[in-house]
């Protein structure tokens, strides 16, 4: 069965359930920040590079049948909410870091979880980086 472009266009979210809230996400790859991060001093002298993958567990999937911006999560904010905080850290370990970075999207986002992969490159001259993987749940707060 193959579809016209204005079938697709008016039509095609009655050819799919709806998704189970979770079911949905976002994702981030490679996002690169700079932060004051470390626990030796020599890692404290100044800002080192940091990697950083997100997946953002959906709280709805409304913008997949609406296509519209209002209905989506701002990749834009997302990205500014994790270079904010890379800035201002004060954390000395990727394991805070990443603990950090999953509170304030699941606070400043209407999201069920987040996956949240910090690493850092170049600690070792025999691996590319080292870092860490959290994933972490919204409390229910009453938010649709």
């Amino acid at each position: 069965m193959s579809l016209n472009a204005a079938e697709i266009g008016a039509g095609a979210a009655r050819l799919s359930a709806p998704p189970a809230p979770g079911d949905d996400s976002i994702f981030l790859r490679g996002l690169r920040v700079d932060a004051l991060i470390g626990v030796y001093e020599h890692e404290r002298h100044g800002p080192q590079p940091l990697v950083i993958d997100l997946e953002l567990g959906l709280a709805h999937s409304r913008a997949c049948f609406s296509d519209r911006l209002t209905d989506a999560i701002d990749y834009g904010a997302v990205v500014a909410s994790v270079r904010r905080h890379a800035l201002l850290n004060r954390c000395e370990l990727l394991e805070g870091f990443a603990q950090n970075v999953a509170d304030t999207l699941l606070a400043d986002f209407d999201l069920l979880s987040v996956a949240v992969s910090v690493s850092k490159p170049g600690i070792f001259d025999i691996a590319d980086s080292v870092g860490v993987s959290i994933r972490r749940y919204a409390r229910k707060t009453g938010r649709s």
